[in-house]
């Protein structure tokens, strides 16, 4: 009798491209509109033309990448003091209220994406949805969006659907963090009936809130736990410390793995060096704390879903060896089922 395949899918933006969200290279320029009607693209504005002194918001192709333009305000940030005789057109706690305010903006943006989806939910998303809980697989995804996180689980959403605790069957693991996590001085304010606790560790608690919507108030904003994209990311939260040794011990086990939409950029060497973790542990074992290696459990076979080339060749480059290349968007790979 063949042993039961042990699947994983390591999800990417290139899944929720399909509906409607934004790709990195987008999203400044595609929620540049939203900005405007805020009130905050001016002073935004400042700061991106400082970095890129031809930028002009009515021309796309001089937008920046969010991801570089992040990693730049952390860069002005980090070094603010160490340029600058005296304050100049803003002072870093302007420039700190800008970046927060650009995240905010972001990611109620993205909930309303969400809601505009889940409206009609799309076949080929149920399909994939249903084929993951069929397969019990285990569902790495980078996105903080709750797309996933609703069509998986729903209202039995819990700490463990999330990889803390115990479950048997479908788990989400989300190493980039969630629109529905929020740190302890945010949560104390939601409900309780509307929260749970994901995860504590030193001085920290970490919960989820349940709707699958950001929290409603008119006296604050609830920034949720996410990390920002940029090139030098931080993740030295316990919760994320666990997340990333799951990933890991997830990879390393794996009989199949399903990369879709994801397409590992070359600036995201903290993903890359995880994923690199597991598919060598996958021909070498798992490190034990003895020093010793557990069995080996093989090469997993490997399938990436990309219309981009060089996504599959990154990727391959990572997993150390063939991969099965399907150069079609996550639809038309679930509607070729």
């Amino acid at each position: 009798m063949a042993a039961k395949a042990n699947v994983v899918y390591v999800v990417g933006a290139g899944l929720s491209v399909g509906l409607g969200f934004p790709t990195i290279a987008t999203l400044l320029p595609d929620i540049w509109g939203r900005l405007e009607s805020a009130g905050l693209s001016d002073d935004l504005a400042e700061i991106v033309r400082f970095h890129h002194p031809d930028f002009n918001p009515l021309r796309r192709k001089s937008y920046p990448n969010i991801e570089q333009l992040l990693s730049e305000m952390q860069a002005n940030e980090q070094l603010f003091d160490s340029t600058r005789a005296a304050t100049g057109k803003f002072t870093s706690e302007q420039l700190l209220e800008r970046r927060r305010n650009l995240l905010w903006q972001i990611t109620d943006w993205f909930h309303e994406i969400k809601a505009n989806a889940f409206h009609k939910k799309p076949n080929w998303l149920l399909k994939l949805a249903e084929r993951i809980r069929d397969e019990h697989a285990q569902v790495i995804s980078f996105n903080w969006d709750l797309v996933l996180d609703e069509l998986l689980f729903g209202k039995d959403i819990d700490k463990s659907s999330y990889g803390f605790g115990e479950r048997n069957g479908v788990r989400l693991l989300k190493p980039h963090g969630s629109l529905n996590w929020y740190s302890a001085a945010s949560a104390r304010f939601l409900k309780a009936d509307k929260k749970f606790l994901l995860a504590s560790g030193k001085n920290e608690e970490i919960f989820v809130f349940r709707p699958f919507r950001a929290p409603k108030s008119n006296r604050r904003e609830y920034s949720p736990l996410i990390v920002p994209p940029v090139y030098a990311k931080q993740f030295d939260r316990e919760v994320f410390k666990s997340l990333w040794r799951e990933v890991v011990a997830v990879l390393s086990v794996a009989t199949e793995v399903r990369f879709i939409g994801f397409s590992l950029a070359p600036a995201d060497f903290h993903a890359r060096f995880t994923l690199r973790c597991g598919f060598h542990n996958q021909e070498d074992g798992i490190i034990r704390k003895n020093g010793n290696r557990s069995r080996a459990t093989g090469r997993a076979h490997v399938i990436v879903v990309d219309k981009n080339k060089e996504a599959h060749r990154r990727i391959e480059d990572c997993v150390g060896w063939r991969c099965s290349a399907k150069l079609m968007t996550v639809e038309s790979w679930v509607d070729s089922w």
